[in-house]
């Protein structure tokens, strides 16, 4: 509780707002109005009787003083009557300044009666009401400024965004301008790589069709060296031939790479294209050869070397030719050539070929069999020939993955063969 309430229930406070009482009541100390009332009534009374006793004889004398007591009666009731009613209308007129937002109006206070407990009471709230107002007003203009400076704020945001957007519609507009050139230089590029795709293509096309040529001539041309040799040896009729899709089915087997393959068969059609250079009389002797023949016979590998060593092959079929008659230990021929000196290619088509020999008919035997084949592979597995190739080889056999074609009679009946010994292919 402030000072201003704990004085409004204190008798002993001072008049407040420069309240100083009014009329000779206001001076009787901290008495309530009905006590006044009750004193004021019996001064008169008393005053009353003690006139009526002293003036009873005389009857003028009497009537003035009833006039008398009567005029003091009316001024003492004019005094009661606004000693109540003053208060109350200064009360009601600052109520009405209060009302027309004059917050500074205060009652004035004529005494300590209920009167001014009441004024000191209205003046309290008025207190408490001004500092609400003053607060709320404090309150206000805080807002206001706060709402100034967001308005600001806001104004700028406003501002900047306005600025930014702009910069973003030049940007986009000079983006999309760029993107517009960018697609017509694009759509021309892609136009010109279409061209020359197309051109390209027509030129592979064309290349391709030329390979095809080249290839098929050189299939060709192959196929025309071993019919030369085969037109010469008829009992050379498709050797060639069934020796290459032997060393192919091999080569399979192994996982060898198929462009090594594909040089290995085409190396396998022209293996004896050197016997083009060996005499007649020695290929189709029908009894054993003498050392002088069967050395014309191991020179075969190399013939065939020098007549196809400068075609440009992309294999290595001259040396493979020239290899094919080579064993592991050194024994074969012309070179004698030893284990890794061997083309691998060479070393299939060695085992091919031996296959192929003793399975076919020669001018100085009969054919002795797929098993006299097999048989002499497994007997030089790991010393004459490559042990992969031979057990690559008996597996596409053992596996039924392979069988030479059988090929029709090259001469008219069976012919009467030697007894030579010489087993060469």
């Amino acid at each position: 509780m402030n000072r201003n309430h704990q004085d409004l229930f204190n008798p002993s406070a001072p008049p407040a707002h420069g309240g100083n009482g009014a009329g000779p009541l206001a001076g009787l100390g901290p008495c309530r109005l009905r006590t006044k009332m009750f004193l004021l009534f019996g001064l008169l009374l008393a005053g009353y009787a003690s006139l009526y006793f002293i003036l009873s004889k005389e009857r003028g004398i009497m009537l003035v003083a009833g006039v008398a007591a009567l005029v003091l009666g009316a001024f003492i009731v004019f005094l009661i009557s606004d000693m109540i009613t003053r208060p109350l209308i200064q009360m009601t007129r600052t109520a009405e300044r209060l009302a027309n937002g004059d917050l500074k109006q205060r009652a004035r206070v004529y005494g300590r009666d209920e009167a001014g407990l009441l004024a000191r009471t209205f003046n309290a709230m008025v207190d408490g009401l001004e500092k609400t107002f003053r607060d709320l007003e404090d309150r206000n203009r805080a807002l206001e400024d706060e709402a100034a400076k967001r308005a600001v704020e806001q104004d700028k945001e406003a501002a900047e965004r306005f600025r930014v957007e702009k910069e973003l519609r030049l940007a986009r507009l000079e983006l999309e301008c760029r993107v517009e050139k960018r697609t017509e230089e694009l759509a021309r590029v892609n136009d010109e790589l279409h061209g020359k795709v197309l051109e390209t293509r027509r030129s592979e096309d064309h290349l391709q069709n030329s390979l095809d040529r080249l290839e098929r001539a050189l299939e060709g041309t192959i196929k025309a060296m071993a019919l030369t040799l085969e037109t010469r040896d008829l009992y050379m009729a498709g050797h060639q031939h069934r020796v290459s899709g032997l060393a192919v089915a091999i080569a399979q087997e192994m996982n060898m790479a198929w462009e090594k393959v594909e040089g290995l068969r085409l190396a396998g059609i022209i293996h004896d294209i050197g016997k083009i250079a060996t005499p007649f009389e020695i290929l189709t002797k029908p009894t054993r050869l003498s050392k002088s023949e069967f050395q014309l016979i191991k020179e075969h590998p190399r013939v065939g070397y020098e007549l196809i060593k400068d075609i440009s092959f992309p294999w290595p079929v001259a040396h493979i030719v020239l290899q094919h008659h080579e064993r592991l230990d050194g024994s074969g021929y012309p070179e004698g050539l030893i284990g890794d000196a061997i083309l691998p290619e060479a070393r299939i088509l060695a085992v091919a070929d031996v296959i192929e020999a003793l399975c076919s008919h020669r001018p100085f035997r009969p054919a002795l069999g797929l098993e006299k084949g097999l048989e002499e592979i497994r007997k030089g597995r790991g010393i004459r020939y490559d042990a992969r190739v031979v057990d690559a080889c008996l597996k596409i056999f053992r596996d039924g993955r392979f069988s030479f074609k059988k090929e029709p009679e090259a001469a008219d009946g069976e012919r009467s063969l030697g007894s030579g010994q010489q087993s060469w292919g």
